[in-house]
């Protein structure tokens, strides 16, 4: 028996509903704007030719969950040209020996679109306290000199930070990032491949301060974190404001996971990020250095985490 055609009220219900709407805008989802997932892809992406077609996979091409990022990380748009992340998610990068990317997002004719962009160096923390590379501190800063362009638009604001040296026990954070990386879109039956960051709330539950002289303080927070979340970040809900980088979490037997995250304070990194700056047309400018010199980007480009291959 033949489907009756849809009657007006059901037309005008359906034209009600929000199919394809993420929700109203809150203070988690200004800061998600600023998140993307690194990783690498498991198949050599074309190159970018300005005179050619861009090459295009949307949710309804055969076998479109094969073209997903896998992710490897969460990195956060820290300032021009410039993203941040935790060294070992570069390290993550690097294990596989193929190309790093990042996963911009950006609305085009009411759809969101996911653009890979490669990265080609990553740089690790230098601590100011010696001038020399902290490898103790769990932190590296990836210039990404993508520019907004009409064709292929970069939408990814930079985040807010906040300062952390206001945090007192107790106080409520919002944790952001990509946990379980791209296997997190592919887990239920149905909506799946939709991309974006996700959002666990917790406390500060102590702040450890630094016991050696290679360490930094650390928030102590608590909720339960999976992989995919390093990097990401940690949001003061009253302010907006990103406090932190999630580094690790705590897991127990049978990888069960303990409510206690670690998080490296924006008093580290946004002072760090400050410091390097980057021309959007392609290459380290040099660094507003707290009076250091551009001799020092020497140091910056020797002790890089990785190059191009």
């Amino acid at each position: 028996m033949a489907s009756e055609a849809p009657d007006a009220e059901s037309i005008r219900i359906a034209r009600s509903i929000p199919w394809s709407s993420f929700g109203r805008n809150t203070v988690a989802s200004r800061v998600g704007k600023s998140l993307l997932p690194i990783g690498i892809f498991n198949f050599d992406l074309p190159k970018y030719e300005s005179d050619k077609p861009i090459p295009t996979v949307t949710s309804r091409s055969a076998g479109f969950e094969n073209y997903l990022i896998n992710i490897v990380g969460t990195a956060i748009q820290a300032g021009d040209a410039k993203l941040v992340t935790c060294a070992h998610v570069i390290e993550g990068v690097l294990q596989t020996k193929r190309k790093g990317y990042v996963l911009a997002s950006s609305w085009r004719t009411n759809a969101l679109v996911h653009q890979p962009y490669p990265f080609s160096h990553a740089l690790r923390y230098i601590d100011p306290r010696t001038n020399e590379v902290n490898a103790a501190v769990d932190l590296a800063v990836v210039p990404l000199p993508a520019r907004n362009e009409p064709h292929l638009p970069y939408d990814v604001p930079i985040v807010q930070w906040g300062d952390s040296t206001k945090l007192g026990v107790g106080d409520p954070v919002l944790l952001a990032g990509f946990p379980y990386g791209t296997q997190l879109f592919r887990m239920a039956q149905t909506n799946r491949g939709v991309v974006q960051p996700s959002f666990f709330d917790g406390v500060i539950s102590a702040i450890i301060p630094a016991t050696k002289p290679s360490e930094t303080r650390l928030l102590q927070i608590s909720a339960a974190v999976a992989g995919g979340i390093s990097g990401g970040a940690v949001i003061d809900i009253r302010t907006g404001g990103v406090v932190g980088m999630v580094t690790s979490g705590l897991t127990g037997p049978q990888g069960y996971l303990h409510p206690v995250t670690y998080a490296i304070p924006s008093e580290i990194i946004y002072p760090y990020t400050r410091r390097i700056t980057f021309q959007t047309t392609g290459g380290v400018r040099g660094i507003d250095d707290w009076r250091r010199r551009l001799v020092h980007l020497k140091r910056y480009v020797r002790e890089k985490l990785w190059r191009d291959r």
